[in-house]
């Protein structure tokens, strides 16, 4: 006999789990085929193993960290399940919270073992039928519903829910198959490219100061007659520059140099606390106190000492001149460098070492208020597959959350309503 459920989920990540759970606790029979060894391993590696599960504050606050075409997209299902839902969705599930700098939320445990743990009690408390190492090879549509084959057999479902996530983080089994189901049942996919990632530079001494961090400095991006910035933590790569700031910075301009449009300059503020005269007058106070000291020597006052070499050997400066010595000329020169530490981006680095995939299934073809296909009756979408990307600093994983818990309820009221016969 036939198996058949209401529910056919492929994809065990964070939307796909939320998903199953939620259909579930609707009245849906739910199966979830994950292709790897074990479910949720992109959610173990979030947050640096800390799981940054969200990001504290309103509806319209989140959405900021959203393009507006994703933000007009998500808000329906940030209606449905909000920041505040998801915090007390996991208090309940036993995974108490805290809420850190940057109104980022983490488990106090401080262990995403504990939030995919929490999630998958609750999938076996309710029933769903989960199975792993079950790779999915296609997905059609019949007059009854889907037949779902994967290497272990056949499956029938009323509906069919893909949340298969983008091609970022490949190491933890994100291979965009669902990219390859969703134009196969009459989806556009907008091309995935990285999107929370390193990004690599002409310049080559970023790999002498190869994982040197600087705190509390601003990074500018300019295309056109635009100007980009962040502010926080940023840190040098062998190939270029990574860390916070510059992840979320690659956000705004990974279509830029997708497109072929690169390179892209940035500069690196290195004192954003003191406009040009308070940078001035502080170092005519440096140099003038310390006549005799050699300049790299005063310089490493200002910056991390291995900062300072690197500025002295490729911004030609005397190193071994004496403070007393340097000219006007120089420390207006060095002024203002230190204000805009030049940088050429060329590149992304390579998608699977981005957090997050930018591009994926075409908004447009997906109901806002439902998540079902507008394409394919019975086929709905959630989380990172979509072409929805945000910040860092968890509004990725809300945004899981809340497409997750709302595409599992509208499937579930879906697939029950053109129930097989029992």
């Amino acid at each position: 006999m036939k198996n058949r459920y209401d529910i056919c989920i492929v994809g065990g990540g964070p939307s796909g789990l939320v998903a199953a759970i939620e259909a579930a606790h609707n009245g849906a029979c739910v199966l979830i085929l994950e292709s790897g060894p074990s479910p949720g391993r992109k959610l173990l590696a979030t947050g640096s193993g800390r799981c940054n599960l969200t990001h504290a504050g309103t509806i319209e606050s989140f959405l900021q960290g959203f393009d507006m075409r994703a933000a007009r997209f998500l808000k329906p299902s940030m209606y449905h399940f909000t920041v505040d839902d998801t915090i007390s969705y996991f208090e309940a599930l036993g995974v108490p919270l805290k809420i850190e700098r940057g109104s980022r939320v983490f488990p106090v445990s401080e262990r995403s073992h504990d939030v995919l743990n929490a999630l998958i009690g609750e999938i076996k408390r309710t029933g769903i039928e989960l199975r792993v190492s079950a790779a999915v090879r296609s997905i059609n549509r019949k007059a009854e519903g889907f037949e779902i084959v994967c290497h272990q057999g056949m499956e029938y479902a009323k509906s069919v829910l893909i949340a298969t996530g983008g091609l970022s983080m490949k190491r933890s089994g994100s291979t965009g198959d669902g990219y390859r189901f969703a134009e196969r049942l009459g989806h556009t996919v907008n091309e995935p490219r990285a999107s929370l990632v390193p990004l690599i530079t002409v310049e080559k001494w970023p790999e002498e100061i190869k994982e040197l961090t600087l705190k509390h400095v601003c990074l500018h991006a300019f295309i056109g007659k635009k100007r980009f910035e962040r502010f926080g933590e940023m840190l040098f790569t062998p190939c270029g520059i990574g860390g916070p700031i510059t992840l979320e910075m690659s956000r705004l301009v990974t279509d830029t140099l997708f497109q072929g449009k690169g390179p892209i300059r940035f500069v690196i503020d290195l004192k954003p606390a003191l406009d040009e005269k308070k940078l001035d007058a502080r170092l005519i106070r440096e140099l003038e106190s310390n006549p005799k000291r050699k300049f790299i020597k005063v310089l490493h006052s200002l910056v991390p000492a291995l900062l300072a070499e690197v500025i002295v050997r490729h911004f030609s400066f005397d190193g071994t001149i004496i403070a007393g010595h340097v000219s006007r000329a120089e420390r207006i020169r060095l002024r203002h460098l230190l204000k805009a530490l030049p940088l050429t981006v060329v590149s992304t680095a390579p998608i699977e070492e981005a957090l997050v995939t930018r591009g994926g299934v075409e908004l447009s073809g997906i109901d806002a208020r439902t998540l079902m296909s507008k394409r394919c009756e019975g086929l709905f979408f959630a989380g990172e597959v979509m072409d929805v990307d945000g910040d860092c600093g968890g509004y990725n994983l809300q945004m899981c959350w809340s497409t997750g818990k709302r595409a599992g309820f509208s499937a579930a009221k879906y697939a029950l309503q053109h129930s097989y016969e029992r």
